[in-house]
């Protein structure tokens, strides 16, 4: 029982940071579950992508209206996210895992680098103007192609070394196709959710999802994401953009160290 109360609040802290960030919560649940609970990774994988599955649900059941994901643009992205991940699949075993963690290191570095720029250069742009929208409507898609290419980078990373592509996506939509960024996250979590609907099946008939551990855990995902999107409403787009480029920072520099042999995370 106690293991189970914990596991819905792993859940909860996933889903709340993954509604907010667009993450889906995957990057916070493998992490905890293999630490904290001593799950073996591909249990601990199986059981996020069910968290993350949840933590999507739950962003596309409570997001008020206006406040929801943009489909349109997250299925244009999502074709180029899984040619991608086809490329980057075939790819990963021609290359060392040395070459593949500096590459992600590389790529995430870039995208925290210029969400910042971008960040500073709108400060300057606005000056005394009225802060940045977390959510609008009248917004215009721009430079398609960096946002599919991109897209595309999202898919091969995840084919290539295993993770997600949201902690990317996110940061594209927002600094490179001026999407605002509360409805960036809510797209990237509707994009995540569809990733993880696909690889879930594969992890099922490998039998490495164990409804014990993964109920608990998706239960208190789909709590967490239902407070994330309240929460969002309350946050200005400044203090969710310096979680963003942290978290970007944290992974870059996780992937750089095990690029040189320092093992910070299993």
């Amino acid at each position: 029982m106690l293991t189970a109360l914990a596991l819905v609040a792993t859940g909860v802290i996933a889903g709340i940071l993954g509604a907010l960030l667009g993450l889906g919560g995957g990057v916070f649940l493998v992490p905890a579950l293999t630490l904290a609970f001593h799950f073996p990774i591909r249990i601990a994988i199986g059981t996020s992508l069910v968290g993350v599955i949840a933590t999507s649900a739950g962003v596309a059941v409570m997001a008020a209206q206006g406040r929801g994901a943009d489909v349109p643009l997250a299925l244009r992205l999502e074709l180029a996210t899984t040619v991608g991940a086809v490329v980057g699949s075939t790819l990963a075993g021609h290359l060392s895992a040395q070459v593949l963690s500096f590459l992600f290191a590389g790529v995430v570095f870039f995208a925290a680098g210029y969400t910042w720029y971008k960040a500073r250069r709108q400060e300057v742009v606005q000056g005394d103007t009225p802060q940045e929208e977390l959510f609008k409507a009248d917004y215009r898609v721009r430079h398609w192609p960096i946002g599919l290419s991109f897209a595309s980078v999202a898919g091969a990373l995840s084919g290539l070394v295993g993770v997600g592509g949201g902690f990317l996506k996110v940061p594209v939509m927002y600094a490179f196709m001026d999407i605002p960024l509360g409805v960036a996250t809510a797209t990237s979590n509707f994009m995540v959710g569809i990733t993880a609907g696909a690889s879930v099946f594969v992890y099922y008939t490998r039998g490495d999802i164990y409804p014990l551990m993964t109920v608990p855990t998706a239960v208190g995902a789909f709590i967490g994401a239902a407070g994330g999107c309240r929460l969002a409403s309350r946050l200005r787009v400044a203090w969710l953009r310096q979680a963003l480029i942290l978290l970007l920072l944290v992974i870059g520099a996780q992937m750089l160290l095990k690029g040189m042999g320092i093992h910070v995370l299993p």
